[in-house]
């Protein structure tokens, strides 16, 4: 296998996580702060997401569901439309864990255009840089 593959490969996975942190900062950790600033920590104070402006995207629905990452966190109502609230047990893990804003869209985009520049420059000198290190070697 070619070393540039390698790279290229290991690059589109650093930055194919960094868009999956990104989106999950963005969309479930907004959901969780909104519930810890409003103090939505037990079933009458619960709320449903037109009340916290928040829509069901799927990094939610997959976070909400029971075996997601907000399984024991977040609980919901057993309502026609459901409410949702934070299990008071949960409330400082919680916040510690969602406590940082989300990262903004153009640090994203300069994060990737920095593997993307890691990336085209790796190609551009590895080829320079092994002839130079097997001339080396070879010499001896």
């Amino acid at each position: 296998m070619d070393v540039t593959f390698a790279v290229w490969t290991v690059l589109a996975g650093i930055g194919a996580a960094i868009v999956y942190l990104w989106y999950q900062r963005r969309f479930v950790g907004d959901f969780v702060r909104k519930l810890l600033t409003i103090d939505a920590d037990s079933p009458e104070t619960a709320v449903s997401m037109e009340e916290l402006h928040c829509k069901m995207t799927p990094p939610l629905q997959m976070a909400l569901r029971e075996e997601g990452a907000l399984q024991d966190a977040v609980l919901k109502t057993e309502e026609e439309t459901p409410r949702y609230y934070v299990a008071p047990a949960k409330k400082k893990m919680l916040a510690s864990k969602y406590k940082n804003e989300n990262v903004g869209f153009f640090a994203v985009l300069l994060g990737l255009c920095i593997l993307v520049a890691v990336g085209v420059l790796f190609t551009v000198l590895y080829p320079v840089l092994s002839n130079f290190l097997g001339g080396m070697l070879s010499a001896q």
